[in-house]
């Protein structure tokens, strides 16, 4: 589990101060926005958070889309899936659902809303055998119960799921404690310390009462500063995407084929005419950094290119024969019938 520096800084503090004991057991309240005062306020804090995370943890998932990988949680006993719209691009894509315990069933991707970053995806195989909870035996799936963000206030404690990395064989989805900072109303997005990291896009943000507020969306410059839709704005599109609907204006193209077998984003195509060509992208290239963001993965330049804006002109680097090299591109105004 990964925690918030205040909260390593106050563990080691009670570690040398030690504890006067108490006999009352101490609970922790799931709205408190305050950090533990003492060491028994401390276990309080992570006994909550255990007890949240053995309730939530069978229903996240991974996700895993051509050679993306991304994160996803199950919100209907029927196998509907919330996640973000960059990790599985469009409608109608088959993928890979992994499960908890590392068992894996088929799916496919539903409708997605890139303005918001947000996407659903549809399991359509069975539940495997030997992964156990209620209603298995008629096939029902565990369910992540929906929360309201709108509730959250400032500091609140939250939990962060996801598979950073991908999802790993003997490995459940890694947990981050952290706390909400605020919310941009512009771009309806939730902002908080929980740390991302590339693979954790789409995953779950839980508050301590077990209720899922927030879909991971965007990583931010710092370890601690990172986005997440909030589970208030997929009501008004629910039913559109779990139709298939594309909503949203779609993302700028950048004009490159990236090879799909490897994870970093390496390209293999340049189109002609293109906004890569014209920044002078090469086959070989690999891209590193693009519009200020470090970019590890092609699910990480997906993310980023959502952000992007035609006119824009970002700065990008590519790691060329051994170096790196710094272009320039600039993606293309759309024409008045295209908006």
């Amino acid at each position: 589990m990964l925690l918030s520096r205040r909260l390593r800084l106050a563990l080691a503090s009670f570690a040398l101060a030690g504890s006067p004991g108490s006999a009352a057991e101490v609970r922790w309240d799931p709205l408190r926005s305050s950090s533990p005062d003492t060491v028994e306020e401390l276990r309080a804090l992570e006994k909550k958070v255990k007890a949240v995370t053995e309730k939530v943890m069978p229903c996240t998932v991974g996700l895993l889309v051509g050679q993306g990988a991304g994160s996803g949680v199950i919100v209907t006993d029927a196998g509907l899936v919330l996640t973000a719209a960059h990790v599985i691009g469009k409608p109608g894509e088959t993928c890979v659902v992994v499960l908890s315990d590392g068992k894996r069933v088929d799916g496919v991707s539903l409708g997605v809303n890139s303005k918001l970053d947000s996407g659903m995806v549809q399991i359509t195989g069975k539940p495997p055998e030997g992964f156990k909870w209620p209603g298995v035996a008629a096939g029902k799936w565990p369910v992540a119960e929906l929360g309201t963000s709108a509730d959250l206030k400032k500091n609140q404690w939250l939990i962060s799921l996801g598979h950073h990395g991908g999802p790993r064989m003997g490995r459940t989805p890694p947990l981050r404690l952290g706390r909400f900072d605020n919310f941009n109303k512009s771009d309806q997005t939730l902002r908080t310390d929980c740390t991302l990291v590339g693979g954790d896009s789409g995953g779950p943000l839980f508050d301590l009462n077990g209720k899922l507020v927030g879909i991971h969306s965007k990583i931010g410059i710092f370890l601690e500063y990172n986005m997440h839709v909030p589970i208030d704005a997929f009501r008004p599109d629910w039913d559109q995407l779990a139709e298939g609907a594309v909503l949203g204006k779609p993302p700028v193209e950048l004009g490159a084929t990236l090879d799909s077998k490897k994870i970093a984003p390496t390209v293999i195509e340049v189109i002609a005419d293109s906004p890569a060509a014209k920044a002078t992208l090469a086959e070989g290239d690999v891209i590193v950094k693009f519009a200020g963001n470090k970019v590890l993965t092609r699910t990480d330049l997906k993310a980023i290119l959502m952000e992007c804006q035609p006119g824009q002109t970002v700065t990008v680097v590519v790691l060329r024969e051994d170096e790196n090299v710094t272009l320039k591109l600039t993606f293309p105004r759309r024409s008045a019938n295209k908006e």
